[in-house]
C-alpha cells in the first residue's frame, strides 16, 4: 500500500509539473506570437499584428484580400501616395475567398476613424466560396484590445487547448514565417503588408505559364454585393480593385480572356450600383512580366507601381 501511494504522489507530481510547465509555456509565448484563433496561422498573425499596432484608432484606410491585397499593395506607398490615405492597415491574408473576405471586414468595427475600404482581387478569388473553420469576432476583438505583449488567461488558455498547433507554429517561426517568400512569409511591414522580393529563379515556373481554373460561384458574387450594401450603409467609401493579370496567358488563352472580361463587366456593375468605386488596374498598367511573380501576384516593383495609382485614384475619387 505504501509503495501504491508513493506512486499515486510521484505520478501526480509529474504530472502536475508537466501541464503547468507547458501552461506557463503557453502562457509566455502567446504574448507575442499567434494564437491560432481560425487556425490559418497568416490570419492568427495578422490579429497579433493589430492587437501590438501603436497607433491602432488612426487607422483611416484597410486594404483587405487574399495574397493579392497582402502582396500586390504596399500600404507605405499608398500612404506616401496619397493625401487622403494617411494610416492605412493591410488585413489581408492568405487564400481568402470573397465569402471569407464579407467575414473577416466585420473587424472593421473596432477601427473609429476607418474611412475607406480598398478590396483587391481577381477572378480566382470568385472560385468555390469558402468559409472559416472558426472566427469568434467578439472574442478576437478583445485579444486586439488587450494592448502591445499583453495576455489575459483566457486567451493563454485558448492557446493551451490548442497547443500542438501553437508549439508547431512557434518552433517553426524563423524558419518558415519569418521571411517574404510567398505563402509563407508573415515579414509585415508597418502597415501590415508584404511586398515580394521574388526574382529570377526563385519565381514557381509552373504558377507563371499556366494558368487559373476558370470556375466561378455565385456566392462570392453575393458577398461583394453585401459587402458593398454594408459599406455604403455604414458611409465607408468601398474600393474594388482589380489587380493585373499576365498578358501573355490571356493572350494565348481564350476562354481565360472571355472569363477575365465578365468577372471585370460583373463586379463592375455590383460596385458602382451600390456606390463604390471600381478600378480595373490590368489595362491601366500594362505591366510586362518582369513584375509578376506568377500569373497574377506581383513582385515589389509591381507592388509599388499599383500602390501609387491606387492612391492617385483614391485622391481623384475623393
Amino acid at each position: 500500500m505504501l509503495k501504491y501511494k508513493t506512486y499515486v504522489k510521484t505520478l501526480s507530481l509529474l504530472l502536475l509539473v508537466a501541464f503547468g510547465g507547458s501552461f506557463i509555456y503557453v502562457y509566455h509565448f502567446s504574448k507575442s506570437y499567434p494564437i491560432p484563433f481560425t487556425h490559418r496561422i497568416n490570419l492568427d498573425d495578422k490579429f497579433r499584428f493589430i492587437r501590438d499596432m501603436p497607433n491602432r484608432d488612426q487607422v483611416d484606410t484597410i486594404i483587405i484580400g487574399s495574397s493579392l491585397g497582402l502582396n500586390n499593395i504596399q500600404g507605405i506607398i499608398l500612404e506616401d501616395t496619397s493625401s487622403l490615405a494617411n494610416h492605412v492597415l493591410n488585413i489581408s491574408a492568405y487564400g481568402l475567398k470573397t465569402t471569407q473576405v464579407e467575414r473577416h471586414l466585420d473587424l472593421i468595427s473596432i477601427f473609429p476613424h476607418l474611412k475607406r475600404v480598398i478590396y483587391a482581387a481577381q477572378f480566382p478569388d470568385f472560385s468555390k466560396p469558402l468559409t472559416f473553420q472558426s472566427y469568434d469576432l467578439e472574442f478576437i476583438k478583445e485579444y486586439i484590445n488587450l494592448g502591445k505583449d499583453e495576455i489575459d488567461l483566457q486567451y493563454a488558455f485558448y492557446a493551451y487547448k490548442n497547443i500542438i498547433e501553437f508549439t508547431k507554429n512557434h518552433w517553426q517561426w524563423e524558419k518558415k514565417y519569418r521571411g517574404d517568400m510567398f505563402n509563407f512569409g508573415l515579414a509585415f511591414d508597418h502597415t501590415g503588408s508584404i511586398a515580394l522580393h521574388i526574382y529570377g529563379d526563385m519565381i514557381n515556373k509552373d504558377k507563371f505559364y499556366n494558368p487559373h481554373p476558370l470556375n466561378q460561384s455565385i456566392e462570392n458574387f453575393h458577398a461583394l454585393t453585401n459587402i458593398s450594401e454594408k459599406m455604403h450603409q455604414n458611409h465607408i467609401k468601398f474600393y474594388f480593385i482589380v489587380v493585373p493579370y499576365r498578358q501573355p496567358l490571356l493572350d494565348k488563352y481564350e476562354d481565360l480572356r472571355v472569363t477575365m472580361e465578365k468577372f471585370i463587366v460583373k463586379t463592375n456593375q455590383i460596385v458602382t450600383d451600390n456606390g463604390g468605386f471600381f478600378l480595373n488596374l490590368h489595362p491601366k498598367l500594362k505591366l510586362s512580366d518582369k513584375y509578376f511573380v506568377d500569373r497574377f501576384h506581383l513582385n515589389e516593383q509591381g507592388s509599388a507601381l499599383t500602390a501609387k495609382s491606387i492612391g492617385k485614384f483614391i485622391d481623384k475619387s475623393e
